[in-house]
């Protein structure tokens, strides 16, 4: 499950400066604030993304190679090889 904006804000080390035309300028409290909750909201797209979409890539890692599975249908017919990708979605559902 996603954390909250705070939860995952406090995770962060505030930045103190920025650079600009080669100086380093201390940021105000405001920059700070807007770049922490910058921050943050990124990561929390990131998990809620993760939470929708990262069975994509489970399913991905855990299916045979094509050419594994072209073999298993040519020795053991399209049931067998059904029932090794049913077993991959089994184990990684869609949310």
């Amino acid at each position: 499950m996603a954390q909250s904006l705070e939860v995952i804000k406090a995770s962060f080390d505030a930045p103190t400066h920025k650079v600009v035309d080669g100086v380093q300028v201390d940021l105000t409290a405001e920059e700070i604030e807007a770049t922490l909750n910058t921050w943050a909201e990124n990561e929390r797209a990131k998990q809620l993304d993760e939470e929708a979409n990262g069975y994509k890539t489970a399913r991905k890692m855990a299916y045979p190679s094509i050419e594994d599975q072209l073999d298993e249908i040519f020795h053991s017919g399209i049931d067998s090889w059904k029932a090794i990708i049913q077993q991959v979605k089994d184990d990684n559902p869609k949310p």
